[in-house]
């Protein structure tokens, strides 16, 4: 028996079974739903997934004319998704409590991968939809949108309505393997951006943020209210800004791996960046609040 759950809590679920097929999507409209640089998901017979909690609460979004993306309304998580005469439910493994023990064995949409991200493992990559997962799972992919203006680097949500962009370049960029990151993202780990805030401009849709902060910590994240995507959130003079929902190339990759004592087990880090197992020395040395993100 494996459990899953949202952020917040709201929204808890169980599995009764290994899930069949593991694998890391790089789709571009994956990458700005979870904000990060791919979506790591998982198929389970549909007999064998309960909700425990929560299913009256959760929230769709229509992505395509076949498939509809789901989400919690509180903390922005994405949540298992079971379409109509779907044999089997789709659960993000970002948000699976145990190790899932059945391994990720292959990446699909790479020739969509983000232009900061470097696939560091040796598992069979395909270009685009992956046929392991048959036909009953509808491929979508979308090409990021170009930047509302020249310059700086611009970013929005998958539905449109939240549009923002930043100065450049960004003052840091890095992975953070924490726990409240995974299930925030729903992913094996969140790539943040950190920029001047003065540099930062939201374009359209700022009344659609919405923003959550895990009740007696400093962890807040933000997303989209229309459709969950992950979007930028304030903290002091900086603004923190999930890599995945760029729709230009940021100039630089993630330099650092925080909290790698924490990833998940089924994640495979990025040896050669800087590592560390907490983050307290990175945010010293990176003259950063002492936080997750």
């Amino acid at each position: 028996m494996f459990t899953g759950n949202c952020l917040c809590g709201d929204i808890a679920f169980e599995i009764g079974g290994k899930m069949d097929i593991v694998g890391h999507c790089h789709c571009s409209m994956c990458r700005k739903y979870h904000g990060s640089a791919f979506a790591t998901v998982g198929t389970i017979a549909r007999e064998d997934f309960r909700w425990v909690r929560g299913a009256d609460r959760v929230r769709a979004y229509r992505s395509s004319a076949k498939r509809c993306r789901h989400f919690c309304p509180r903390c922005g998580s994405v949540v298992p998704t079971i379409g109509a005469g779907q044999p089997f439910a789709l659960v993000p493994v970002g948000n699976v409590a145990e190790d899932p023990e059945n391994r990720p064995h292959l990446h699909f949409f790479t020739g969509s991968k983000a232009p900061w991200h470097n696939i560091v493992d040796d598992l069979p990559q395909h270009p685009a939809y992956a046929p392991d997962f048959g036909t009953d799972l509808v491929a979508e992919d979308r090409r990021p949108r170009e930047p509302r203006t020249p310059g700086p680097i611009g970013g929005s949500c998958l539905c449109g309505a939240v549009v923002f962009e930043f100065d450049g370049p960004p003052l840091r960029m890095y992975n953070c393997h924490c726990s409240r990151c995974r299930l925030a993202v729903s992913a094996a780990y969140q790539t943040v951006l950190r920029a001047h805030l003065s540099g930062f401009r939201w374009l359209a849709g700022r009344e659609k943020v919405a923003g959550y902060r895990m009740p007696e910590t400093r962890f807040e994240c933000a997303f989209c209210t229309v459709c969950g995507s992950r979007t930028p959130w304030e903290r002091g003079e900086q603004v923190c800004v999930p890599a995945g929902c760029l729709d230009s190339d940021p100039g630089q990759e993630p330099s650092d791996n925080i909290f790698t004592a924490s990833r998940a087990a089924w994640t495979v880090v990025d040896e050669r960046l800087q590592t560390w197992p907490e983050a307290a020395a990175w945010s010293r040395s990176s003259h950063l609040p002492r936080t997750a993100s």
